[in-house]
């Protein structure tokens, strides 16, 4: 079995650095909490303290859009100008599959005219749409990864469903999944019970707690919390789910070229053998998610500090089961 050392070598970067690790290998386990949940106070972190998920959160958004289409409210193929006719004539080109599998083009919302001091909500995505008149490439000729695509897909739900993208994801999918603790967070307003808070290394070497800046009020990019121990129980919920056979569609850009991108998920091969994994990235907090029902492996981790990249724990797992 992978040791915790050879697990996290190159993630652990703070001797006060705050994480949640979970990691399950045929029976064995490795279990550690270590931190804050706030590094001005005492309280730490356990298996029940609840991170932003960041850009784990897709898969959410993914799952929802999925269950929306096995409701027939709509399809992979709907037109986005179908349901935002206002939005821009090149909208006429692009589906609801391009924003899942992040083939749409359309433009990083991280680059639009902000006041620095306030943050932006996912309805001022379609403001921003509406300012622009071309994409990246052709849709559905690239694979760019989009943040600006799955905010839009998250007020998507809220139009075809009829209800609140928080109301649907917490009743629909965390409910079921028995996830009682996870929540869609509306900033300012949602009670997040034991909310681990973000941290950056100051100039000194310290750590200060930097948790929000203009992006980190929208949702459908990454704006949902939870625990190991939720995300323990949403592991086993997806992969028995009949919708997880759906977002773990490779994407093939055309015969020759592919990319692990699926729906909310990565799906890799390491010897002959599937992977699914997502990391996600914002202000103060990084986090992994990966699982393999071929390998009996799932790896979680949650972490209060912005200076690592999570994709070096996929990296060293892939490179000890090779």
């Amino acid at each position: 079995m992978i040791s915790f050392e050879q697990l996290t070598k190159n993630i652990i970067v703070h001797n006060e650095q705050g994480y949640a690790l979970y990691y399950y290998e045929n029976g064995e386990v490795i279990e550690k909490v270590y931190g804050k949940l706030d590094i001005n106070k005492d309280e730490k972190i356990s298996f029940d303290s609840n991170f932003r998920l960041a850009s784990v959160s897709k898969q959410f958004v993914a799952y929802s859009i999925i269950d929306l289409i096995n409701k027939n409210k709509l399809t992979l193929d709907t037109v986005i100008k179908t349901l935002y006719p206002e939005l821009p004539s090149y909208f006429n080109d692009i589906t609801v599959k391009h924003l899942l599998n992040h083939t749409s083009g359309i433009y990083d919302y991280e680059d639009m005219k902000h006041e620095e001091d306030v943050q932006i909500k996912d309805t001022d995505i379609i403001k921003f749409l509406k300012t622009t008149d071309k994409t990246y490439f052709k849709p559905g000729s690239n694979y760019q990864y989009s943040n600006t695509g799955y905010i839009l897909l998250g007020l998507i739900i809220e139009k075809v469903s009829n209800r609140a993208i928080k109301d649907y994801i917490e009743n629909e999918v965390f409910a079921k999944a028995k996830m009682n603790d996870s929540k869609v967070n509306l900033q300012g307003i949602t009670n997040i019970l034991r909310r681990a808070y973000g941290h950056v290394i100051d100039e000194k070497g310290n750590l200060e707690m930097k948790d929000q800046y203009w992006c980190s009020a929208t949702i459908g990019d990454g704006g949902l919390y939870s625990s190991i121990n939720d995300l323990k129980k949403w592991c086993i919920y997806l992969s028995n789910s009949n919708i997880f056979n759906i977002m773990k569609v490779p994407n093939y850009i055309n015969e020759n070229t592919y990319n692990e991108y699926g729906y909310g998920i990565r799906n890799i091969n390491v010897n002959g053998k599937e992977i699914i994994y997502h990391c996600g990235s914002t202000i103060g907090t990084n986090t992994i998610l990966l699982f393999s029902k071929d390998y009996n492996i799932c790896l979680l981790f949650l972490t209060n500090i912005n200076n690592i990249d999570t994709t070096i724990m996929k990296d060293n797992l892939v490179e000890y089961l090779k």
